[in-house]
């Protein structure tokens, strides 16, 4: 367990966002190599499958994500106040909880699988494909979710290098088993299906058998579930879920004005995509651990180090900008050349080397959004964040529509910059006004 309640604010973020980070590359690296596995192995249909169940599984990850939040919050105050009893207590009610939502969640993405992929207009040449990874994916929604609480519960204890571990095992193994089953097998889509819920299921056993052995060592005996702890967790986690649903849903907008502009741009967009994650999940890690420094401190009563902690995360973010600006600029049709080989269009590398140019050279705006919006969300002002949040995901749909007309294809890309801009001033707006400071998350 890290105490964040103490030291030089750089510092401690600084070593506990490195293994978060080093995750969430790893975490991209875990979906391209499904998806090249497939492509390669199985054919562009079998590709062009699991590529059609992506947004429908996002949205399951969302909502995982967003309920790990908010009990990582709750997680987070309580071991700032060093109340050690409800602390377990929480934990164990958190584990509880998502073993409840989850199991739901898999019963009701079973009955819609169907409806779902119809809905998507799937072609009919990959519409089994697709049905069937959805399946087996739904079967696997309790594994994904006792991940996703270890791994909040890990972080919201200032322990990011477990999850790291866990994560290097699982996608380690996930390649192992997608070779083996696409390529050696020849089940097709079903064998990255099966290999994605063998992987994530034992991972998420070692995750959760080594997060209850260290919870056991806490000597004070606890009830398993309280329901005033699981309703500050729902305080932040129910909002949190609604707004990264419906972020999952916006993208969907976007992504059928990007399919619009023909198959090259698709490709040039897509490649951008990808390798843009991998700078923006830096950024969203280093508000992951403001957001957890805040919380800690707020629930130690110390006010003044979340300011600090703020300028810290912003301060490296900056650097960290600056220095991916300069590379994008000098190597970004470099970049899109990984994705593509040397018969592709010119178009393909426009489209792509301009996403990168704009949208990374806008990133200093997402990071006054992502900061200013992690102190909000780690004091558990959940208007804030959430209205911000949803503002710029509007802005964006709203723009790259309108602008569409004027700018053309790259309308899709400036909409990102004006939808981070738009986010962080009122982001920087909330956390001005100091209603952050006055929020009791935690009813007596």
């Amino acid at each position: 367990m890290k105490d964040m309640t103490k030291g030089s604010p750089l510092r401690i973020i600084l070593s506990f966002a490195i293994p978060m980070i080093l995750s969430g590359m790893l975490q991209q690296c875990y979906n391209i190599a499904d998806s090249i596995i497939a492509g390669q192995y199985a054919g562009v249909n079998a590709l062009a499958a699991v590529g059609v169940s992506n947004p429908i599984t996002s949205l399951f990850v969302s909502l995982g994500s967003g309920a790990g939040m908010g009990c990582s919050v709750v997680i987070s105050q309580l071991f700032g106040a060093k109340e050690m009893k409800k602390l377990k207590t929480s934990i164990y009610t958190a584990v509880l909880s998502f073993v409840v939502l989850s199991l739901i969640l898999m019963l009701v993405g079973q009955g819609f699988a169907d409806p779902l992929t119809h809905l998507m207009n799937t072609p009919e040449e990959i519409y089994g494909d697709a049905l069937s990874y959805l399946r087996i994916y739904m079967w696997g929604l309790p594994f994904l979710f006792l991940y996703n609480i270890a791994n909040a519960v890990f972080n919201a204890l200032g322990d990011s290098k477990k999850p790291l571990y866990f994560l290097m095992f699982s996608t380690v193994f996930n390649i192992v088993l997608d070779i083996f089953f696409v390529a050696v097998l020849h089940w097709g889509v079903r064998g990255v299906a099966w290999a994605t819920f063998i992987a994530q299921g034992l991972a998420s056993a070692l995750a959760i058998s080594v997060l209850l052995f260290k919870v056991r060592r806490l000597e004070e005996k606890v009830s398993y579930f309280d329901k005033k702890l699981l309703a500050g967790m729902s305080r932040v986690g129910i909002p949190t879920m609604l707004q990264m649903s419906i972020v999952s849903i916006g993208n969907l907008f976007v992504q059928a004005l990007v399919n619009t502009y023909g198959a090259d741009f698709i490709a040039g967009y897509s490649a951008a995509l990808k390798i843009s994650g991998f700078f923006t999940v830096v950024i969203a890690t280093m508000g992951t651990a403001v957001a957890t420094f805040t919380a800690q401190n707020i629930g130690a009563g110390q006010m003044e180090r979340p300011g600090q902690g703020l300028r810290a995360g912003m301060l490296m973010n900056f650097v960290y900008c600056t220095a991916a600006v300069i590379l994008v600029f000098v190597c970004g049709r470099q970049l899109i050349g990984l994705f593509v080989d040397e018969t592709a269009s010119a178009e393909v590398y426009r489209a792509g080397a301009g996403y990168l140019r704009v949208v990374v050279s806008s990133s200093f705006f997402f990071v006054i959004l992502n900061n200013t919006c992690a102190v909000s969300r780690g004091a558990g002002y959940m208007i804030a964040f959430t209205s911000t949040t949803l503002v710029d995901l509007v802005i964006r749909v709203v723009s790259a529509y309108a602008l569409s007309g004027i700018l053309g294809s790259s309308s899709v890309y400036w909409s990102v910059g004006i939808g981070w801009l738009v986010g962080a001033v009122m982001g920087a707006y909330f956390y001005r006004s100091g209603k952050w400071k006055q929020v009791k998350l935690l009813k007596e």
